[in-house]
């Protein structure tokens, strides 16, 4: 914890990166012939345990003098923690044959209406999709953790089935508080009935239950050098998913192997599929690979103060601690603004509809929550976000593998008592860490933000030419130049020679076609969203194939769009990141260069000067936004209105609970703080 805590770790694993090549343990998308590759569990030794950087929580060594027992327990329940062991196990076979004959019930619904769905797409498209996505919830982690990826394969399969399946939830029923305690105390060797010795307090009930593991909150006893604990988050893997896990992809191995014969169906190579993924879940469901990717990540934004992931303290294949991230999660936070903008817009028909002025015909267009958010804060998540997915894109070759507001933390604090950030996202509890940075914060700039990436249990680990291929796609993008982008989706998987030269000619016209009515390249206001989707349809008629990391690329993609959307409509994501883009694009040789010295160069002179170019634009827009929303006569008759519907409640006593419910109190003053306008005696007459 110590180490933790005084940064000593993240600089031994940077000398650990220097010194010797470390690869990622589980490579999302690439072909894997044995798990046994995939997961290594770390040896244990009595004279040595925790040996040198393993994320074993260390403690004194007489500890583990008394502690034999436990020691060699978990060594034994670790090395039969493979699917090589679970196969030998004697009633294997059994337990494989009531396994598929379970799930054949399961999915007995969709087997007799399967003939119903092939006649009538109608039928198909609103009912039959929709019970497959049920199934799948009810077979278990393997098959709700497919159908999740499977919804963001819309090159592969039907939009209407993709939509389904986006709806499938990772929420799980908690294991009991008994199991939970077990684990624990396995995984760090101590005597039953002693986690007390570690924590100061552990609390019995999960924060939150997913189908490989549930998290609980914990307080770790503090040090010497420490006053108090420290507040932790403690993953625990359920009893028997990994085992779980391995006999469903064996059966779904069987289905998938049969699709793939089935004519039409072929080129779906829904076995290949499914194979990548049940090595990226295999690794899932061992903990302490998640564990090393947050080594690996923090250490890639070393440099980044405005952005971290959690930092673990210890992990093993059944249990990771890590630090417990401050912030909000940022689909919450933008929910509630939503939810504030929909409440400001009832309060405005109401008042136009008492209105005395009947030749009032003026038509307000609905507020969003893009214009009820404070500019600093939406400038924060949009810029950083973008930031952060380009320096994973073009610099790291790593990239986390699920990035949607879900799994992003924001931490903001705007030093202006006139608004109302304070109710939505102010935090009494912040370390002293975030409470320093602050302090700077409020002197400087007036506004801190600070965002945690969580979730890391799967990345992409991207080769040289697929961060190479994609970023051409999205710097044809750009250019507007439809060839250039059917060349690089082309390239998007290594299997060549399954289109014959007419297809790809077919494919390159309908891509140049596409992009001559939909994307005229920088400065034209470029909907990214809609021209990354429209060319996954045209993969998808085309049966253009790409491999499972370029399909997640382009989630990320996908995801980074629409939160920039939601909290700034007008910010253009292709616009922003021209700089970083265009130069790639015509110096690529550059970045793929395997001289060291060169590529110094690259990555700690070019590349901060071309994010000063990015974070200029940005300035330059944000500065025109805030002016913008200052001179709007429209927001200035929002404002108004609001406001003086306020004032009415006000004087006769009602609440205005109604209009925003996180607030006890709330004037006129700070309506006009949230839509980002001074207090009246500050401002001009606009």
């Amino acid at each position: 914890m110590q180490q933790v805590n005084s940064q000593q770790r993240s600089k031994q694993f940077s000398s650990l990166l220097k010194t010797e090549s470390k690869s990622i343990l589980s490579t999302h998308g690439n072909e894997v012939s044995d798990s046994s590759e995939l997961i290594q569990i770390p040896e244990l030794s009595t004279e040595t345990f925790p040996s040198d950087l393993s994320l074993d929580l260390t403690f004194p060594k007489h500890l583990y003098g008394i502690a034999q027992d436990e020691i060699e327990a978990r060594i034994q329940k670790e090395t039969q923690d493979s699917h090589e062991q679970y196969s030998r196990e004697i009633l294997y076979g059994p337990k494989l044959c009531w396994r598929g004959i379970s799930l054949m019930c399961n999915f007995l619904p969709v087997s007799l209406t399967s003939g119903m769905a092939l006649l009538s797409s109608n039928f198909r498209d609103k009912v039959w999709f929709n019970l497959l996505a049920r199934c799948l919830a009810k077979s278990g982690p393997a098959f709700i953790k497919w159908g999740q990826w499977a919804s963001t394969r819309s090159d592969m399969f039907p939009d209407s089935l993709c939509q389904a399946l986006s709806e499938l939830h990772a929420d799980a029923p908690a294991h009991s508080w008994k199991i939970t305690q077990q684990t624990v105390e396995e995984s760090l060797c101590i005597p039953k009935g002693s986690l007390q010795e570690v924590f100061q307090q552990f609390d019995k009930l999960p924060v939150a239950s997913g189908s490989i593991a549930q998290i609980h909150k914990a307080i770790i006893h503090p040090t010497m050098e420490q006053k108090e604990g420290t507040l932790v988050a403690v993953k625990v893997r359920h009893p028997n998913v990994a085992k779980l896990i391995d006999m469903d992809f064996r059966i779904m191995a069987m289905l998938a192997s049969i699709i793939d014969h089935l004519p039409g169906l072929g080129w779906l190579r829904i076995r290949q599929s499914l194979d990548q993924f049940s090595h990226t879940m295999a690794a899932q469901a061992h903990l302490h690979v998640e564990g090393y990717h947050l080594e690996v990540l923090n250490h890639n934004f070393r440099n980044w103060p405005m952005v971290s992931f959690p930092r673990p303290i210890f992990a093993c294949s059944q249990v990771i601690i890590e630090t417990f991230e401050e912030g909000k999660i940022c689909s919450n936070v933008i929910d509630k603004y939503v939810a504030l903008a929909d409440n400001v817009n009832d309060e405005i028909m109401k008042d136009k509809k008492q209105s005395d002025d009947e030749n009032d015909s003026k038509e307000l267009v609905p507020l969003k929550a893009g214009d009820v958010m404070p500019v600093p804060l939406q400038k924060f998540i949009v810029c950083t976000g973008l930031a952060l997915y380009l320096k994973m894109l073009i610099l790291d070759n790593l990239m986390h593998a699920d990035l949607h507001p879900g799994n992003i933390m924001v931490l903001a604090e705007l030093f202006d008592h006139g608004d109302v950030i304070s109710n939505i996202l102010h935090s009494d509890t912040v370390t002293e860490h975030h409470v320093m940075k602050m302090a700077a914060a409020e002197l400087s700039s007036g506004f801190y933000g600070h965002i945690t990436l969580v979730d890391a249990g799967m990345v992409a680990q991207l080769e040289e030419d697929e961060s190479a291929n994609f970023i051409g796609l999205m710097a044809s993008l750009g250019a507007g130049d439809g060839y250039s982008a059917a060349r690089a989706v082309l390239n998007f998987s290594k299997e060549k020679g399954y289109l014959t030269r007419e297809e790809e000619a077919a494919f390159e016209c309908d891509m140049v076609t596409f992009f001559q009515e939909n994307c005229r390249g920088y400065g034209t206001n470029v909907d990214v969203g809609a021209v990354l989707r429209g060319v996954l349809g045209i993969i998808k008629d085309h049966h253009v194939r790409i491999d499972a990391n370029y399909a997640t690329l382009v989630v990320n993609a996908l995801c980074i769009e629409g939160l920039g959307k939601r909290v700034c409509p007008s910010y253009n994501v292709l616009d922003a990141a021209e700089p970083l883009l265009s130069t790639y694009r015509k110096y690529s040789s550059l970045y793929r260069t395997e001289n060291k010295a060169l590529k110094h160069i690259v990555t700690n002179y070019i590349t901060p000067m071309l994010y000063m170019r990015k974070d200029s634009f940005d300035r330059k827009f944000f500065k025109q936004l805030s002016k913008q929303r200052k001179r709007n006569s429209y927001v200035s008759q929002v404002c108004t209105s609001v406001a003086k519907s306020l004032i009415t409640a006000l004087s006769i006593g009602i609440g205005v609970q109604t209009i925003i419910k996180s607030s006890d109190s709330i004037d006129r003053d700070e309506i006009l703080g949230l839509l980002g306008f001074r207090k009246k005696s500050d401002t001009d007459n606009n």
